[in-house]
């Protein structure tokens, strides 16, 4: 952001941390995967199977958001307590390390605009044709992607994510605490039901994630600018937001994460207010939601 728009007196309120609001957050987001599992469990069905991974891949999204603002320091106002979080209540549920995941993620913040972004590959070439689009769908949907991930991170040693030597005991930590949920189900006799979370991860989770970066940076105004709000987008949450992207109103105000690293998710939403209020986003079209940035993404 060329222009300094706010003030240090207008983000500094901003900034504050909250323990209660992520506490609250970090709770939802499990006792919503434990309501999920609850409701097929009193009403097993079909339908209902299928209701449950699509919420399930929600839930695993929303891990993986947990994850990132954990990773960034701006989750808890205590950094033992993020580094807690990110290490082992949310990432190892998604087969990730939360120290890589965040060394990985700060480099993708500092060359954002840039050749050297290492997330670049994931939307430089949008927008892209229908049919394009609708191969990667399927792919994701029939559990092509998640097998690739899965089998890159099993085989080769190394992150999916930056490609370099994985963590010690990421998988290992992985599969224990998947196993520790597992069993947590095996107690109340419903331990198949974990085949749910199972194909949730392999199919619609990983289609979540691909939205989840299309939606922040791909065919925006001009990728290669060095301007956040040009090389990535800001949308109100609405109900897919809430369901599938993020645990907390605020994530998919990604320019202003991208602005203001140091805010909080929960308090971006004010951000973004306050920047519109002042004429920061006149020359950018903003999009009412994510149905609404089909047209930038679609040849």
């Amino acid at each position: 952001m060329k222009t300094k728009w706010l003030t240090n007196e207008e983000i500094k309120p901003f900034m504050v941390r909250s323990n209660m609001k992520a506490a609250m957050i970090l709770s939802w987001t499990w006792l919503s995967i434990g309501l999920i599992f609850m409701l097929v469990a009193v009403a097993p069905s079909w339908p209902m199977y299928i209701l449950a991974i699509v919420l399930l891949a929600g839930r695993q999204q929303a891990l993986a958001a947990i994850m990132h603002e954990a990773g960034h320091n701006t989750f808890f106002a205590n950094k033992k307590w993020n580094e807690l979080t990110a290490n082992w209540l949310s990432a190892p549920f998604i087969l990730m390390d939360g120290k890589t995941y965040s060394q990985f993620h700060l480099l993708h913040h500092k060359w954002a605009g840039t050749e050297q972004d290492p997330d670049l590959p994931n939307y430089r070439h949008y927008p892209i044709s229908k049919l394009s689009l609708t191969r990667k769908i399927l792919r994701d949907l029939l559990g092509v992607t998640g097998a690739k991930l899965v089998a890159y991170l099993a085989l080769t040693g190394k992150d999916p994510l930056s490609n370099q030597p994985r963590a010690p005991y990421t998988l290992t930590k992985g599969l224990l605490m998947n196993l520790g949920l597992f069993l947590l189900l095996y107690i109340f006799n419903q331990g198949a039901l974990f085949v749910l979370w199972i194909v949730a991860y392999f199919t619609a989770y990983m289609l979540i994630v691909r939205f989840r970066q299309i939606a922040e940076h791909a065919g925006v105004q001009d990728l290669m600018s060095d301007d956040p709000k040009y090389n990535t987008r800001s949308l109100p949450q609405g109900v897919l937001g809430f369901l599938f992207f993020a645990p907390t109103q605020g994530l998919s105000y990604h320019c202003e994460h991208h602005a203001y690293m140091g805010v909080p998710a929960y308090h971006l939403k004010g951000v973004h207010k306050l920047l519109k209020e002042k004429g920061y986003y006149e020359d950018v079209p903003l999009r009412r939601g994510y149905w609404d940035i089909f047209s930038e993404i679609v040849k």
